[in-house]
């Protein structure tokens, strides 16, 4: 009874400790997840077949154990071709060592599946008494056995080599891989002579927990630190990308959009008129008067007053969001949404303003808006085009307003 019992807390503590790499669900991508699964499955397998076996023998069903056995010797063997195929796979090393191990575990494992079959007309590994269910262990098993301490040997010499030649920060890990085979090698050489003690899966158990507790974790703390740098870099990266953009579309005297964002907008707008998808919206346009005056009189240093004052101007009566400088003295805004709900308004309170401006030092400014008609306009260009001409007629009206003045 408390053979199988052993067991079953193996299985519960197996499955609790591994349960993300059975679940798949794992966040963190580990080195050699695929060999690992296999190994971890493996273990659990034996576990079951280790558990069996118990229950067998405490019931004395000599058919049915002998049969368990049979089973039990290929799981033992498969558990030790996926810890070679997982060792290989995350330790790696020279392809000519490698292979042989590889190939080494595969002999062992083809082996121990013919040694079985000839067992069953030939008893050379083992025997379970009909009448008695005692189980008998031969000298075909025991160096099976032995070959297994050997496997485990090599392995443990490999993975102790390994550790030595590579970085701080995987000597640990390499150094509990070794010493899990140290304690499979133990436990399988000390169950040679008390094969009715779970010794195996004690030392199963013992070095999947240690695997689990400074292996997988210390890669999943490794994985979670270097995502967290990495989300830092991505989180700099974009800040100064956004940043390059700001300064690549923003027009460093006014602090508004700049050409190179109006083209881009217009692209915008023009697939979006080709595929029918576009909304209503407006273009205002803006034309500085005076400004060459300025310019030839004052110099350029009070132009450019002259530009930030009427930029400032627009800002008071429109969203500098679709604000654009795409000229020396020209500026557009394009309406959308709200904005475009009230845009004969905005246009007609920026209008009165600079009608009163007239006479002063504040910018004057030319205006014309049009906004989109779906029916007849293919293009962005159609709406400004309008727009254009409405605002050099509102130049004509300010020219002719300040030489009245």
């Amino acid at each position: 009874m408390s053979y199988y019992l052993f067991v079953v807390v193996c299985i519960v503590m197996h499955v609790l400790v591994n349960v993300d790499i059975f679940r798949k669900k794992s966040t963190v991508k580990l080195p050699a997840i695929k060999s690992y699964r296999v190994f971890v499955v493996s273990i659990l397998l034996y576990f079951i077949a280790d558990l069996l076996w118990g229950v067998l023998e405490e019931l004395k069903l000599a058919t049915a154990l002998y049969t368990e056995t049979c089973f039990y010797f290929v799981i033992m063997g498969f558990t030790i071709l996926a810890w070679t195929r997982y060792i290989v796979d995350y330790i790696g090393g020279k392809k000519w060592f490698t292979r042989a191990a590889l190939i080494t575990g595969n002999v062992f494992f083809l082996a121990e599946i013919i040694l079985i079959i000839v067992n069953i007309f030939v008893p050379i590994l083992f025997t379970v008494d009909p009448a008695t269910c005692v189980y008998e262990s031969f000298r075909a098993r025991r160096i099976m056995l032995y070959v297994q301490i050997l496997m485990y040997g090599l392995l443990v010499v490999y993975s102790t080599i390994k550790a030595f030649k590579t970085s701080s920060s995987n000597r640990r890990k390499f150094m509990i891989i070794s010493l899990y085979s140290i304690i499979m090698g133990i436990a399988i050489t000390v169950q040679i002579y008390y094969p009715y003690l779970p010794l195996y899966s004690i030392g199963c158990i013992v070095g999947a927990v240690l695997l689990n507790s400074f292996v997988i974790n210390d890669i999943k703390e490794e994985y979670k630190s270097a995502l967290e740098e990495t989300k830092v870099q991505i989180q700099q990266s974009q800040m100064e990308l956004t940043e390059t953009r700001h300064i690549a579309y923003t027009d460093p005297l006014t602090n508004v959009h700049n050409k190179h964002a109006y083209v881009e907008e217009e692209e915008r707008i023009d697939k979006l008129i080709n595929k029918g998808e576009m909304e209503d919206f407006a273009v205002a346009v803006f034309d500085l008067n005076g400004l060459k005056h300025i310019n030839d009189t004052m110099g350029h240093d009070a132009g450019d007053v002259y530009i930030v004052n009427a930029c400032n101007t627009i800002k008071q009566f429109f969203n500098e969001e679709h604000l654009y400088r795409f000229g020396g003295d020209e500026f557009v805004v394009i309406l959308f949404e709200e904005e475009f709900k009230i845009r004969n308004k905005l246009m007609e309170d920026f209008e009165s303003y600079i009608d009163r401006c007239v006479g002063t030092d504040k910018p004057i400014i030319s205006s014309g808006m049009s906004r989109f008609k779906k029916k007849e306009d293919n293009t962005y260009h159609a709406v400004f085009y309008r727009a254009d001409k409405i605002m050099y007629c509102r130049k004509d009206i300010l020219k002719e307003k300040q030489s009245n003045r």
